[in-house]
């Protein structure tokens, strides 16, 4: 079966800087999955759960969605790999039964109620040693600044209201920030890079707000020692995302150009026309729609 993109979960046929965000995430989840039986929560279409059996143990996708569930099932077939539809507050599965356990950008879809019973379902389902890495919207970057309303999100949050709903399971954690964002790249070629630089057009040594939250949580500061708190980027080999644009910026210029010279032509038309306007009202009127007949025709596709 195949799933309608509505906005509110990711579909691998989407282009532009979702795939970048969306992708990024479980690049990052797979590195710490190895040999793991891992949890996906609101696996979605699947597509992240597919990726992180190619190295797990196991895993178990899980969604609210029947569709999108029987979706998953049905596109993504590894004998390490199953997808079940249930409730993020309430999975059908036993305690402690997963080392490794992701859930991105889940929390902000419920409300506040609903965000305790879900970090408790996650906890019972974590073995004692286990990882949990989950992402989440910064709302005053997201929303805040904007304006903007994502009309599936329930109760977003900052990073405050994140970490004490995190603390009451996890009293350790590792937080990461994401954002994508155009950049210039300069790297070596011959050997490993030994620092990582993220400045701003000034110079400046500084990283931007964090537009999402991933945060790795653990029992103990031990369980996180594995964790690398790296840098990385990630662009398709086609920089989609950039060519896009700059195919957009390209257009926006050429029609700008565009629009001046019809300007310039409609002031000139209307200087020509004007004189008869003077001594003949009625005809006034009709050259004045001959210019902005000849205006829209030129705008016309």
């Amino acid at each position: 079966m195949t799933l309608e993109f509505t906005g509110e979960r990711f579909l691998t046929e989407c282009q532009g800087e979702m795939v970048y965000e969306h992708w990024h995430r479980y690049f990052l989840a797979r590195e710490y999955s190895a040999g793991k039986r891992v949890l996906d929560v609101a696996s979605g279409e699947g597509y992240g759960s597919n990726l992180l059996a190619n190295v797990a143990l196991s895993v178990t996708g899980v969604d609210i969605s029947p569709d999108a569930v029987r979706h998953a099932n049905e596109k993504y077939a590894q004998p390490n790999l199953q997808y079940i539809a249930a409730s993020c507050t309430q999975i059908p599965l036993p305690d402690a039964s997963f080392d490794f356990i992701v859930s991105f950008e889940t929390i902000e879809h419920i409300d506040a109620d609903s965000q305790r019973a879900f970090l408790s379902e996650v906890n019972r389902l974590l073995t004692a040693d286990g990882v949990f890495l989950v992402s989440s919207p910064n709302r005053p970057e997201y929303s805040d600044k904007t304006g903007y309303k994502n009309e599936y999100h329930v109760q977003e949050l900052d990073k405050a209201e994140l970490e004490q709903q995190l603390s009451e399971y996890w009293p350790d954690k590792l937080w990461l920030a994401q954002r994508p964002a155009f950049h210039s790249i300069i790297w070596p070629i011959n050997v490993v890079a030994q620092q990582n630089w993220v400045m701003d057009d000034k110079g400046v040594k500084s990283y931007p707000e964090p537009l999402y939250f991933l945060v790795f949580c653990a029992r103990s500061a031990a369980q996180l020692s594995t964790i690398t708190p790296a840098l990385s980027l990630l662009a398709d080999r086609e920089n989609s995302v950039y060519a896009e644009w700059s195919r957009t910026y390209r257009e926006n210029r050429e029609l700008r150009e565009e629009v001046d010279r019809l300007r310039l032509d409609a002031r000139t038309d209307f200087t020509t026309d004007a004189p008869s306007a003077i001594t003949a009202p009625a005809h006034s009127s009709a050259s004045a729609e001959s210019w902005l007949v000849r205006l829209a025709r030129r705008l016309a596709p």
